[in-house]
């Protein structure tokens, strides 16, 4: 096993807050880099930029170690034989993607690089960045001698630190195999063992987008099914149910009925290669009309209100959860502030309740935005239930009905209380899920 190794990490927002204190967590020296002052005065305190589970008692402990140091100071990567770019690469709201902090900090870091260095990169990068990014270094340092490896990130919001120090395998897109030596000393310090799978860094940048590309077929197809599904009177529950099932498909396949997929990247990766084919002539037919599908799902929630309601206008909508996920604080690409939006142009008076959502971020002045659940629902038309955190089962579905008004709508957008339908019309609120005939 080699010892463990210096490593410079560069960029600190939720990917690089991750590598810095998982790479800690594995025994490596890390320096944590980025030019944003505040952002490093708090991480040196041990507070991170977007909470995660498990995260902060990561910092506190190995900053308390020496293991785990920050600063704006690119400099410090003349001290480390490994240098890791963690930047969350922006995605603009038509969904395509800004490299240019990427390039900006590869600019800033290359003077400081030394030599025989393993230059690592897990910023979402468009397929042939990593070329662009050998040949920036080998034109500014042509005497400078190092490796290359990207290997995509693999994190969930609200389990990140869980998904890097237990990955079921890590790809590594190497330059040579001295870097692919490198990155199997790094995660061979791993608490479980991980398959190392390597391949040429333009393949593991087509790789990430096929995979993400591929989530987002199952995503749209199941949306396909389930709007198939609640007009002849089938269960979308059991057709989901049934196809993980089979093992040539499995139980954690993205097959369940639901709203679009949000916060750009999906979008982002089906962009890039709708691109990228459109460059070459071919017509990707099957992975643009995902987009597409996607874009048409965004006004199933509309849709379904006004079967129950007629007219939105006038009537009141709360929205409960807000967050791009369960476990995480962040609004940002949120989904349901776009349905919030989307409801208040038709005239609807829009109610919010999220469990841990900062009402200071949402950002939309027409909402009324509660951290009572109940209080939120009070006078409600209709009761939209889109981020499925665990707190929404143990609500008291009688006191919701008693607070909104007679027979008030309660909009289940991802089948998450289908268990407590039964419990939920006895208390007097009418049940709707996703793909799922209406039961008497």
């Amino acid at each position: 096993m080699h010892s463990p190794y210096k490593i410079c990490v560069i960029g600190l927002w939720h990917l690089g807050e991750i590598y810095s204190a998982g790479l800690a967590e594995l025994g490596h020296t890390v320096i944590g880099v980025d030019d944003d002052v505040t952002t490093v005065e708090k991480l040196s305190q041990g507070i991170p930029p977007l909470l995660e589970p498990q995260l902060e008692s990561l910092l506190v402990k190995h900053e308390k170690e020496g293991r785990l140091s920050y600063t704006t100071e690119f400099a410090v990567a003349k001290e480390c034989p490994v240098v890791w770019l963690t930047f969350d690469t922006p995605v603009a709201d038509d969904d395509e993607v800004d490299i240019s902090p990427i390039m900006n900090a590869v600019d800033a870091v290359i003077p400081h690089l030394q030599n025989d260095v393993l230059f690592v990169v897990s910023s979402q990068l468009p397929v042939g960045t990593s070329d662009e990014i050998m040949e920036r270094i080998r034109a500014a340092r042509p005497e400078l001698s190092f490796d290359y490896v990207y290997t995509p990130e693999n994190l969930r919001l609200g389990e990140a630190v869980r998904c890097f120090l237990d990955p079921v395998r890590v790809i590594v897109g190497a330059s040579s195999p001295k870097a692919v030596q490198m990155m199997q000393d790094i995660f061979g310090l791993l608490p479980n063992p991980a398959e190392i799978i390597s391949m040429a860094p333009v393949s593991a940048e087509m790789g990430k987008h096929a995979l993400n590309a591929f989530l987002a077929a199952e995503i749209c197809f199941a949306n396909d099914l389930a709007d198939i599904a609640e007009q002849i009177g089938a269960d979308m529950l059991d057709v989901t149910r049934m196809l993980k099932s089979d093992p040539r498909i499995g139980p954690k396949a993205y097959l369940d009925a639901g709203v679009s997929f949000s916060g750009g990247t999906l979008n982002r990766d089906i962009k890039i290669l709708t691109n990228l084919a459109r460059k070459y002539r071919i017509q990707p037919s099957v992975i643009e009309s995902l987009y597409l599908k996607n874009e048409t799902r965004k006004g199933m929630i509309a849709s379904k209100l006004e079967k129950d309601l007629g007219s939105l206008s006038g009537k009141t909508v709360t929205l409960l959860g807000l967050t791009y996920k369960p476990g995480t604080k962040t609004l940002r690409r949120s989904y349901p502030l776009e349905v919030a939006r989307g409801l208040i142009e038709k005239g609807a008076v829009v109610r919010l309740h999220d469990p841990q959502a900062e009402e200071g971020e949402i950002g939309i002045p027409e909402v009324t935005f509660s951290g009572d659940a109940y209080e939120a629902v009070s006078g409600a038309d209709a009761i939209v239930l889109l981020t499925a955190w665990p707190e929404f089962k143990d609500l008291d579905f009688g006191q919701l009905s008693r607070k909104a008004k007679p027979n008030a709508i309660l909009l289940d957008t991802s089948n998450f209380l289908a268990q407590k339908e039964m419990e939920i019309k006895e208390s007097g609120l009418l049940y709707r899920g996703v793909g799922r005939a209406e039961k008497i």
